[in-house]
């Protein structure tokens, strides 16, 4: 069975891939605190926790050990460099034993969303202004995985801007390739709980590649 490290284990993203999780792989929940444990889904088979400090190299390594995959549902708020999903995305890959890279699944950002002309669904006038600095670094990272600088180790999945934490489960979702274009995509939705499932059949399937979900 894999053993899967998720990373955001309790926001609801995290919390919404480990109860999809559960019960097809072994499950170790990062967590930044003790108090944290309170917060996993009460309903899922987790097989460990780990503390994890992003700031502590040594931390994320012990959390990595034996490994065959790792979730990065981490949200990282307010006014964060552009760099700052791009550099999360190496510290993972630093704190991995080299000779055996897990593969690395990340719920990804609408705001790295291709539209003509060379942009990006940040810098659409459509984009709320609250999340650009996570738009733009989300778009950075994409933009970082896609050339080649991190591997082939990782899969990077889009959901559409209407990406709604409630949102209704239908057991099912869409996938689309990447294209130059995909301003069709912007006017999908999906909810949290479906977008999971991706997530999950991602891990369990072994998807490479950046893939845009939604319903």
């Amino acid at each position: 069975m894999k053993r899967v490290l998720v990373l955001g284990a309790t926001g609801r993203s995290g919390s919404a891939v480990i109860s999809h999780l559960s019960g097809r792989v072994e499950i170790v929940a990062g967590l930044r605190t003790e108090v944290d444990r309170s917060r996993l889904p009460g309903d899922a088979c987790i097989t460990g926790t780990a503390l994890v400090d992003l700031a502590s190299i040594a931390s994320l390594q012990r959390a990595m050990r034996d490994l065959d995959a790792v979730v990065n549902a981490i949200r990282l708020r307010e006014d964060i460099p552009a760099t700052a999903l791009v550099d999360l995305h190496r510290l993972i890959l630093g704190a991995a034993p080299g000779a055996h890279p897990p593969l690395v699944v990340t719920v990804g950002g609408a705001g790295s969303l291709h539209l003509p002309g060379q942009r990006r669904f940040w810098q659409s006038p459509a984009f709320p202004a609250r999340t650009l600095p996570r738009g733009r670094a989300h778009a950075e990272l994409r933009d970082h995985l896609e050339a080649g600088y991190a591997g082939r180790h990782w899969a990077y999945l889009i959901p559409p801007p209407a990406f709604v934490p409630e949102g209704q489960a239908t057991g099912g979702y869409r996938v689309w390739r990447p294209s130059g274009d995909e301003s069709g995509f912007i006017r999908r939705t999906i909810g949290y709980t479906d977008f999971a499932l991706a997530v999950a059949d991602a891990v369990g399937q072994g998807w490479t590649g950046t893939r845009l979900v939604g319903t």
